[in-house]
């Protein structure tokens, strides 16, 4: 009786044959997944970042400006009145935004409404969003394109 160890080269092709296939059709899959959550991440922030513009226009003063830097590609919440940053914050990288009817810096008044709605576009390498900033007090709409 005699046995055989390990695997013919026949064997050991059709397996990483089969694993190569399984590894090219999953990476898209994780692109995509990566790309949405880099989104999601983004924009919640965004929002995060305008209720708390609002939040210390309400509670402080009338003075706390958020400004979107095309040069830079980043956006700033600046306190005019004592003359510092509170925060920059990036746009991922390969990301641009176009300010449409937004005008900078984007300001609240002492009851949180915002001072000129407007719109702006963002866009990502996989996708197009509309920010919207409405009349009133909400803070802002993403509108994914």
């Amino acid at each position: 009786m005699t046995y055989k160890n390990g695997y013919t080269l026949t064997e050991v092709l059709i397996v990483l044959t089969a694993w190569s296939i399984l590894i090219v059709c999953l990476i898209p899959l994780h692109l995509r997944t990566f790309l949405s959550v880099e989104a999601s991440t983004f924009f919640d922030q965004l929002e995060e970042d305008v209720l708390l513009a609002q939040q210390l226009t309400v509670q402080d003063h009338p003075y706390y400006w958020m400004n979107f830097r095309q040069s830079s590609n980043d956006y700033v919440l600046y306190d005019a009145k004592d003359k510092e940053t509170i925060f920059i914050r990036e746009f991922p990288k390969d990301w641009r935004f176009d300010l449409m009817t937004l005008e900078n810096p984007v300001r609240f008044n002492a009851r949180g409404i915002i001072a000129k709605p407007g719109t702006m576009k963002v866009h990502s390498p996989s996708s197009t969003y509309k920010v919207i900033f409405p009349f009133g007090a909400s803070r802002l709409y993403i509108e994914k394109q």
